[in-house]
Formats: structure tokens, sequence, C-alpha cells
């Protein structure tokens, strides 16, 4: 590969700080951006490119204001006694299909490890992966006398099936009407599905209500909100006494869409755990690898075209697709039109232990969303050693130093970062050993206690139990 160009740059080394901006263009005035409009329009009138600058504002409009750090705050505190939690989410392992699911059974897992009682309710009938400390109830089991809740929703498509707005009422009505609960110290509600029935329960027990908020209705539409659900996440995120955000971008918006008061905010992170070393696939050779859910705000058509730009540098490299959404048809299209459909695999969905194996033997990792609330699989790929790449809209940019963190329209600039580290060795080693450490120095058990910081500081302003 050595003297070969990826797109309109040479493949070079660079430092593995993600967000450094040496040597880039800076922005231009007005002025000068109106004097090269003038002089592209006249050497070329049928050019309708966007310049460097008017990228960058688009950039600066899509991920709002993105806050500065914050200074580290002072230590969680943990309560004197044990509590009972009651949780309102939507789905938990082994089914799940994203980042919620995964934040739920971590949470849960740590509260129940040390000690506290957990409530979880849901409107789905499992199987759940059993957890020590957690009780499930969902609508149709015999003591709850109500009917099972009849459709699936798509979480990441939107509403799939008639009447399911009927059905999310009536899930709702039996969270706020749930009458067996003794001793209920918190409420604590997980995304808008549960926040009607959720603010109702809190409510009649006279018990704080908590929100996390794992991504909200404008990422998932890419900035054009269903009218109703973003109703849904307004009504919780007013409400709650305290809102949970997994990141600092997400906390921004809470607090510029829907008007949330910054004080009442906590960013809680996600986490991963270490996972043993497993061997790679047989004969896998160089695998670039997404993973993830094949949705519009995950950018996976940028991975595809920044892969047509590497594939010619690098032949013995595959680009690997894993995971199921509403974009696959578009995507094997899109593959086939960039003439590289025998260098893409897509595997559609993959079982947890495929998911471990395929990081296992990826050479790198791209995530190049154009909004990701966070990110969890990109936090995945850095704790197995697998150097990354990251669009600058993740949250999980926000608490590391070792990706590389690229505009997510840049497509030339994921093919170089992708073509250099497939060309030095070394350097994806050095990248893959760092990112490592960082991804496992702060795990679930630090994230569990801080969110437990958050109960005690409502059940200290509450004076404990009314």
């Amino acid at each position: 590969m050595t003297g070969r160009r990826v797109a309109t740059g040479s493949i070079r080394p660079r430092s593995s700080r993600g967000r450094s901006t040496k040597g880039r263009p800076k922005p231009q005035t007005r002025r000068a951006v109106g004097r090269r409009r003038e002089a592209t329009s006249s050497a070329n009138e049928g050019a309708a490119r966007p310049d460097r600058s008017e990228l960058d504002a688009l950039t600066s409009t899509l991920t709002w204001r993105r806050p500065t750090a914050e200074a580290p705050g002072a230590p969680p505190r943990v309560p004197v006694r044990k509590l009972h939690i009651v949780m309102v989410g939507w789905e938990y392992p082994p089914n799940h299909t994203g980042g919620l699911g995964v934040h739920c059974y971590e949470l849960c897992r740590e509260l129940g490890r040390m000690g506290h009682r957990i409530t979880f309710l849901t409107p789905f009938h499992g199987p759940f992966t059993e957890t020590a400390g957690v009780t499930f109830r969902w609508p149709g089991r015999r003591s709850e006398g109500e009917p099972p809740i009849p459709f699936a929703y798509q979480v990441t498509s939107g509403p799939a099936e008639p009447g399911w707005d009927t059905s999310m009422n009536s899930y709702n009505d039996w969270v706020g009407s749930l009458e067996t609960l003794a001793d209920v110290d918190v409420v604590h509600v997980h995304d808008w599905f549960g926040t009607r029935g959720g603010v109702g329960l809190a409510r009649r027990l006279r018990r704080p209500l908590v929100m996390t908020i794992h991504s909200t209705e404008y990422d998932r539409t890419l900035g054009f909100p269903g009218a109703e659900i973003r109703e849904h996440e307004a009504f919780g995120l007013t409400r709650a006494a305290r809102v949970i955000a997994v990141s600092r971008h997400l906390k921004q918006q809470v607090v510029d869409r829907y008007g949330v008061p910054a004080g009442k905010v906590r960013v809680v992170y996600n986490a991963v755990r270490p996972t043993p070393r497993l061997e790679r696939l047989r004969d896998a050779g160089v695998v670039v690898l997404y993973l993830g859910r094949l949705a519009a705000m995950k950018g996976v058509d940028t991975f595809l075209r920044a892969a047509a730009r590497v594939a010619p540098l690098a032949p013995d490299a595959t680009f690997v697709v894993a995971g199921e959404g509403p974009e696959m048809p578009r995507l094997l299209t899109l593959s086939a039109h960039l003439g590289i459909s025998d260098r893409v695999l897509f595997l559609g969905k993959v079982t947890e232990e495929e998911r471990s194996l395929l990081l296992a033997s990826a050479s790198v990792f791209v995530l190049p969303s154009v909004v990701e609330p966070f990110g969890i699989a990109a936090l995945e790929a850095m704790a197995a050693g697998v150097p990354t790449i990251v669009s600058k809209t993740s949250g999980v940019a926000e608490i590391t130093e070792n990706t590389f963190a690229v505009d997510f329209w840049d497509i030339d600039e994921f093919a170089s970062r992708i073509g250099e580290l497939l060309q030095y060795p070394e350097l994806r080693r050095l990248m893959g050993d760092a990112s490592r450490w960082e991804a496992l120095r702060a795990g679930w058990p630090e994230r569990a206690l801080e969110t437990l910081g958050v109960y005690v500081e409502l059940l200290d302003a509450a004076g404990g139990r009314p």
C-alpha cells in the first residue's frame, strides 16, 4: 500500500488523539465563502458540492452545542440501607435491540449485587435473563388480571402495527395503577415508552421519579421528531425530579430541546465488562467491522462509501456489516452500486457469542453515526483491544482520547483513517492497547454507584420515607 492514495490524500500516520484539529483549515469568513462560491460557480456552473466551512456549519448544527468537559463532581454517596427500586423499562436481555437493554441489565445486576431490590416492569413477558435481586412483572400475569400487550414495537423505526398507541396507553394505565408494591423508595423510568405510567405511579406512591434518557426522538428521526413520541418524552423529562443522560451531548439536547433545567440533569455514561480474549475466527484475515443496528442515524452508508475508497488499496480486507434494521435493503443496493458487493459481508442479526468472536477478529472498528447518544458498541470494540474510529457526534467520543474521531459526513477522512490503520500494524497495536485500558477504567459498578448517588440525593431532599 506504500505510496498509494486514499480518496484525495495519501495514507499517512497521524496522532491517535482523535479530537486533534492540527492542520485542518480554519473556518472562513462569510465574505471569503462568498468569493469562493463565485469562483466555483464561474469555473463550473453545475457544481453543487458544499465547501468545508458549510460542512463545518452543518456539523455544528447537528451536534447542537456540545458542552465542554465538566469538572469532576464529588464522589457519589451511597444509601445506609437497602433500597427498593421500581424500574419501568422496555427491553431486557436476552431479547434486546440495543444499548437500552444492556444498560438496564447491567445496572440491575450491579444494584442487585449490592443487595438492593428491583421490581422491573415491562410490557413483554420475557423470557428474561435471571438476575439476583430483580423481580419481573408485566401485564397478563395471573396476579395482575390484565391481557398481555399484543403488539411488537420496533424502537428503531417507529410504531409498526395498528393499535400500538392503544396498547401503549393500556400498559401505562397498568403501571400507574399497580397496587401490589410495598416499601418503594424510587421509581426509575427508562426512555419514553412508560413515562406516563411512571409519573402516575410515583405520584400515587409519593416517591421521587428518576428518568434515564438513552436517546431522543430527534436522534432517531435525524431532527424530524414525531409529535406523539416527543410529547411522551417531554412529559417524563419535565416531571422527573432528576434526569440521567448517557452523555453530555444528550444532556445538552435535553436542556436545549425540552427546556429541562441543567441543574436537574446528571450524566451517567454506559460501560462495558472485560471479556476473555477469544481466538480469532479461522481464516478471518483483515476485518473492518461495523456492528450495530441498520438505521438511518447510524450512518452505515458512510461506512460503505469509505470501504469503496479503501478496498482497491487493501485487497485482503473484508468489510463486515453485522446487525439488522430497516436500512438493510438500501445498504445492499448501495454496496452493489459502489461495486464492492464481493468485498462486503452482511451478517444480519448476530448472537452474543458471534458478537464477541467478531470483535476478537476485527482489525478496525468503525462507528460512523450521524447522531449517536452514546455508542456502546464502540466501547465494546475498544475493550476488546480493537482500534476504533467514531464520529464526533457520538457520546463515546466524550470519554476517550485514543480513538480517531471524524466528522460524520467526511467519507474521505473515514477512508484515510481506515487505510492508515490497515497499513501500519504498530499503530493498530498501540491504539488497541490504549483504548482497551481507557474503556475498562470505569465499569458498571462505578456507573451503578453514580446512579445510586442520584437516588440518595432525592431521598435526602425528601427526608427519607414519607
